[in-house]
């Protein structure tokens, strides 16, 4: 295996950065909320987007993809949520929106900037 295939760019880390901070606001949501039903539901969302930043920080460049598309969606729904009535408070969907923006953008840098090459 070369070794530039195991090395992460500093964009993908970037990523896993933010993606791994979107995380721990899905997370921190329980407790701000008093681990109200709104709050329940996203826990399985910080689960997998800290699975999502694992995969970044190892380098899994097939995942940046997944990652990409799945927090587009993500972004959606965060920015939804900022004026839904509910118990989790604006200020975490906001940071969440907020974290999953700059993930995508750091990801979309890190694809770009180094698309695969067949040989």
């Amino acid at each position: 295996m070369r070794s530039d295939m195991t090395q992460t760019s500093t964009a993908m880390r970037w990523g896993a950065y933010f993606t791994a901070l979107s995380a721990g606001l899905h997370l921190l949501a329980l407790p701000v909320s008093r681990f109200s039903a709104d709050a329940l539901i996203l826990l399985p969302f910080a689960l997998v987007y800290a699975g999502f930043a694992y995969g970044l920080f190892r380098g899994w460049r097939w995942l940046a993809y997944v990652v990409f598309i799945v927090l587009l969606v993500g972004i959606s729904l965060a920015i939804a949520r900022i004026w839904a009535n509910g118990d989790v408070p604006r200020w975490i969907y906001m940071g969440i929106a907020g974290a999953n923006i700059l993930s995508v953008t750091t990801l979309f840098v890190a694809l770009w900037k180094q698309p695969d090459v067949i040989t």
